[in-house]
């Protein structure tokens, strides 16, 4: 009769406590006050995959699916607007460079030459040239060419291998070698 008694008391305790471990959590009473002091404030919506859903979440009504679509169509619109805008900001930057650089090549020098001498300037030791607007010294680098040497009426200037002169008023670059862009008839 004791083990009767025994048994009837530990499946009733282990019924009790497998209850109290697998009952809903939402039908106590405790939670139900919890929730009632959190009225004001928004339950986060937290999702898992395979579309469960994790967490107390307030269902939301049409008229707040239909607010938040719109909003998301807002903030799309907006997004992409403003990368139209940077498009065309960027395309009328290359405009200007390249309006200012036909601006620039018209102004180079006589007769269309390119990269020419302006000017030799010796103070002391220090001797540089200007071509086309440009400051440039001994070791310093011009279409290739490698500025050797600054003399008072000339510059010396290395070119593939082969040293050449260049006075005030002539261009760096050969006569063979043309910056207008040929026309085909």
């Amino acid at each position: 009769m004791r083990r009767i008694v025994l048994i009837i008391i530990l499946v009733a305790v282990v019924g009790f406590a497998g209850y109290m471990l697998l009952r809903p959590r939402g039908s106590s009473d405790d939670s139900k006050s919890a929730l009632a002091d959190t009225k004001g404030t928004k339950t986060k919506k937290v999702r898992q995959k395979r579309g469960r859903t994790v967490g107390r979440i307030k269902p939301k009504t049409k008229e707040q699916l239909k607010a938040e679509r719109k909003a998301r169509r807002k903030e799309e619109r907006r997004r992409k607007k403003e990368l139209k805008r940077r498009e065309r900001e960027k395309r009328r930057r290359l405009k200007r460079a390249r309006k200012s650089s036909r601006r620039r090549s018209k102004r180079r020098g006589r007769k269309g030459q390119a990269y020419a001498v302006r000017a030799i300037i010796s103070l002391g030791d220090d001797s540089y040239a200007l071509v086309d607007s440009r400051r440039v010294g001994v070791g310093d680098v011009v279409m290739g060419r490698r500025i050797v040497a600054i003399k008072p009426d000339r510059l010396e200037v290395e070119a593939f291998g082969k040293l050449t002169t260049v006075r005030v008023g002539e261009s760096l670059l050969p006569f063979s070698y043309s910056t207008k862009r040929r026309r085909r008839g």
